[in-house]
């Protein structure tokens, strides 16, 4: 017998959540076979057999809690009581969607009917089709279920898009008013512990500033044609930012809790806070002093496509020395956002807005202006401090030509 354990992923992760067994008592897994998905507090993980065998022993449901050092599942490998020592598995983030492989699938049920491996929202789609989800076919590897083996079962085949909207207006027309409830879990569980633990330790204080943004937005314009990347305005605020952490390192640092020392860190690594359907994720974009502004528009491109479909690495979500926030136009004036210790700043850009303003001829007009709020750990930074970040960094943001000087 061999006990599969949770080993220890880093970045001072110490508990997961199942997200799917792709296993049952009695299935018969291949080495490297897929066992279970874990959902740490920044990234999907599955963890895979070491050795052929029987599985005997499945510990937890989808939606428990795993520690370090729990065992997952405990397989006969046929060498009886002489090597019961656990494994240390290594543990995979899902970098992307699993492909179908030549191979046969990595899991033979050994006797009597297995558990159905389907997602909550495939079976959920095979219960409001009235399909019997123990008769659907899967053709996914594992043996698991998708959306598609569902469809195909229908009376009436259609693409999912036609499924849902038939759901939805199933859903409508019946008017019973029904409470819902839903688990909080995953990513967006983890986010509901770290912000209630950050709000209690660390003396959070908010300074807000309203800047012009008018030669950003022409600026941007002017640099469109000349690029392939994807030119948002955040790059340009990135850039923004790493210069003026670079004048202010105060703000680029971290606190040493148990030293009670102070982290001055070398390299801006900025943390960019986004919303996805699992809840917020904040990769990590490194170096970025040493990246130029197309470098930047590209890594953020990415890290925005892969962090809204769960598929960032877990190295690309750890590390962050400095974090922005940008809530967009439906992100309204101003904000408190919440630091992520052992960071001690965090900066929210906000939507931009047409209002009166004085113009650099002392005449009144109109100007777009945009809201930034930086919350930070006033036991070791003080107001003047911020007075001094925030008047660098809006000097940049209303003369962006100056980052040709300084870049």
């Amino acid at each position: 017998m061999e006990k599969v354990l949770f080993t220890d992923v880093g970045e001072g992760l110490h508990e997961a959540e199942i997200l799917q067994w792709f296993v049952d008592v009695g299935d018969t897994v291949e080495r490297d076979g897929a066992i279970v998905e874990l959902q740490t507090d920044k990234v999907a993980i599955e963890v895979t057999a070491p050795k052929k065998g029987v599985i005997r022993q499945r510990a937890g449901e989808i939606g428990d809690k795993v520690i370090v050092g729990d065992m997952l599942v405990e397989v006969d490998t046929g060498k009886g009581q002489s090597e019961s020592a656990a494994l240390q598995v290594e543990t995979k983030p899902l970098e992307a969607p699993p492909q179908p492989e030549k191979t046969t699938a990595t899991t033979t049920v050994a006797k009597g009917p297995s558990r159905v491996k389907a997602a909550p929202s495939v079976r959920k789609l095979a219960r409001s089709l009235n399909i019997d989800i123990q008769q659907v076919t899967p053709s996914a590897p594992h043996g698991r279920i998708t959306k598609q083996d569902v469809l195909s079962m229908s009376a009436e085949p259609q693409t999912e898009q036609q499924a849902t909207a038939t759901i939805e207006r199933r859903e409508v027309t019946t008017k019973v008013s029904v409470d819902r409830r839903e688990k909080i879990n995953g990513v967006r569980k983890q986010m509901f512990k770290n912000i209630a633990a950050s709000l209690a330790n660390i003396p959070h204080t908010t300074a807000m500033h309203e800047m012009q943004v008018d030669e950003v937005i022409a600026l941007r314009e002017e640099l469109k044609p000349f690029t392939t990347a994807p030119l948002t305005y955040l790059p340009l605020f990135i850039k923004m930012t790493a210069h003026t952490l670079k004048q202010h390192p105060i703000f680029n640092a971290s606190i040493d809790e148990e030293k009670e020392e102070i982290i001055y860190h070398e390299g801006i690594h900025l943390g960019i806070a986004m919303a996805t359907q699992q809840g917020l994720v904040v990769p990590v974009m490194h170096n970025v002093e040493q990246l130029t502004l197309e470098e930047i528009a590209d890594q953020l491109a990415d890290l925005t496509a892969r962090g809204r479909e769960n598929k960032l690495a877990l190295h690309e979500l750890k590390g962050a020395t400095f974090t922005i926030s940008s809530t967009g136009m439906r992100g309204g004036v101003y904000a408190t956002p919440v630091m992520t210790a052992p960071q001690v700043a965090i900066m929210s850009l906000h939507a931009m807005t047409e209002k009166p303003v004085i113009l650099k001829d002392r005449t009144i007009g109109i100007g777009t202006m945009m809201g930034a709020s930086l919350s930070f750990d006033h036991r070791i930074i003080d107001g003047e401090a911020v007075g001094l970040f925030m008047e660098t960094f809006k000097r940049y943001v209303e003369n962006p030509s100056t980052l040709l000087l300084k870049s």
